[in-house]
């Protein structure tokens, strides 16, 4: 109960309508401990919301050592509740999944041979940090609440890399008809899948990727270890474009699909762990069709749009420029667009982004008035939860999530308009990232009104 009336007494003292949504260290209705180090992706599904947790870094109290976690929310004014916990543990005992790294709701109007469904089905489906090297894909059976793994690949983890599925994406395939999905797998690449219901998991995934790491140029490579990560799918245009590392692909449709190069980020900067972030469909400034618009992540981050005629870029927004300026002190590091960039309508009229980040500030400089700063093992972070909010026009401001006093939410890593048909008009906000130094219920989810989370209170 004290949980309970900490995250009560914490909603009531946030501003603008906001709310504590999700608090770590509680128990659900039917006594199942929900906690995490980190709320690493949201995600909509028939109706409701669902989050998928992590205890990277976790130092855990009485519960004990966690696997991941699926939560859900079944209406607004719910608790959340536990739906699935990864329970399962290799021979060394720890837990097998460390953390939910995707999570989305995959949709089928074909079967595998573009043949239409009697009635659409939809699919939650969700892969983790396997510690044993082990891609799988868990499908949501949402007649009994249970989860299917289909494996697509294994990997030897290594120091300082961990093989897992990263992103999701859909597109129906112009030249065949057949609704797929996609996993983002690290270090394999793109797998592609389509409905099957006579398999169990329901997803009938190539046995090999379309897009196979392996081929992709020394150029698009980011990380210290020189792995690449497959981190975000966007349609645009009617085609399906995937980031990897520093570079975009889009795939050519068929019976015999592939990839084809369209563009390569030239300014990388001295350091960027991932490289492209959150690749997103948006209107084209000019004329009609849409353009596409990532997030360079590092030490050189910027919002950069890529016109998918030609692969030119425009550098939309100089974020390390952008928060120095906004926050008199400089930064030295930036994450933009964890995931995805979510849509959502600005009260000003068209539609809005919004874009969660992290940034680093350099060790010897001051901190102006009004920041918090933590230590984490890669240096000094700014401890709000900031994001971005992009307008139709190109034009950017800085939000904060409203938060409860002395709380270090110190990123934003998901965001998602609320599902609910009751609830219309709401964002829910999501994160925490550990950064390698120790952790324990930390993960967050704070909601409100889609006009504050755009144009301020």
């Amino acid at each position: 109960m004290k949980s309970l009336l900490v995250l009560i007494a914490a909603a009531a003292a946030l501003p603008a309508g906001f709310e504590v949504s999700f608090q770590p260290g509680s128990e659900d209705g039917a006594g199942r401990f929900m906690g995490g180090t980190e709320m690493r992706v949201l995600a909509g599904h028939a109706g409701k919301l669902y989050a998928g947790n992590g205890y990277w870094e976790d130092r855990p109290g009485s519960e004990g050592r966690q696997g991941s976690q699926i939560l859900v929310l079944d209406t607004p004014d719910a608790r959340w509740r536990v739906d699935h916990d990864f329970a399962e543990r290799l021979p060394d005992g720890r837990h097998r999944d460390l953390a939910v790294s995707a999570l989305s709701e995959a949709r089928f109007a074909t079967d595998a041979n573009g043949k239409a469904l009697p009635a659409p089905v939809s699919l939650l489906i969700a892969a983790n940090w396997d510690l044993g090297g082990t891609a799988q894909v868990f499908n949501r059976d949402d007649a009994t609440g249970a989860w299917t793994a289909s494996t697509l690949a294994q990997d030897r983890p290594i120091p300082g890399f961990l093989p897992q599925v990263r992103s999701f994406g859909r597109h129906r395939d112009r030249a065949t008809g057949v609704d797929l999905v996609f996993a983002g797998q690290d270090p394999r690449g793109v797998f592609g899948g389509a409905y099957d219901p006579a398999l169990p998991g329901r997803i009938r995934w190539r046995s090999t990727p379309e897009l196979d790491l392996s081929t992709v140029s020394a150029a698009g490579i980011s990380g210290s270890n020189g792995y690449l990560r497959v981190s975000s799918f966007a349609e645009c245009n009617g085609r399906l474009y995937v980031a990897v590392g520093q570079q975009i692909y889009g795939r050519i449709d068929g019976n015999e699909p592939h990839w084809r190069l369209l563009y390569t980020n030239r300014y990388p900067g001295r350091i960027s762990e991932t490289g492209l972030r959150g690749l997103t469909a948006i209107p084209a400034p000019t004329g009609s069709g849409e353009v596409l618009l990532a997030a360079v992540e590092g030490t050189a981050p910027r919002m950069v749009r890529i016109d998918p005629r030609d692969g030119s870029e425009a550098t939309e927004l100089d974020v390390a420029d952008f928060l120095r300026q906004h926050w008199g002190m400089p930064v030295s590091y930036v994450i933009a667009a964890y995931n995805d960039m979510a849509k959502v309508p600005d009260p000003a009229g068209g539609g809005a982004l919004l874009i969660g980040i992290e940034a680093f500030i350099p060790p010897a400089a001051p901190v102006a008035t009004g920041h918090r700063m933590i230590s984490v093992g890669y240096g000094r972070l700014e401890a709000g939860g900031w994001y971005l909010v992009r307008r139709v026009n190109g034009h950017y401001d800085l939000r904060q999530v409203p938060a409860p006093p002395d709380s270090g939410l110190v990123s934003v890593r998901t965001i998602l308009a609320s599902p609910f048909a009751q609830q219309p008009g709401w964002v829910y906000f999501a994160g925490y990232d550990a950064n390698k130094v120790a952790a324990h219920n930390t993960a967050w989810i704070i909601r409100g009104p889609e006009a504050s989370a755009v144009s301020g209170p």
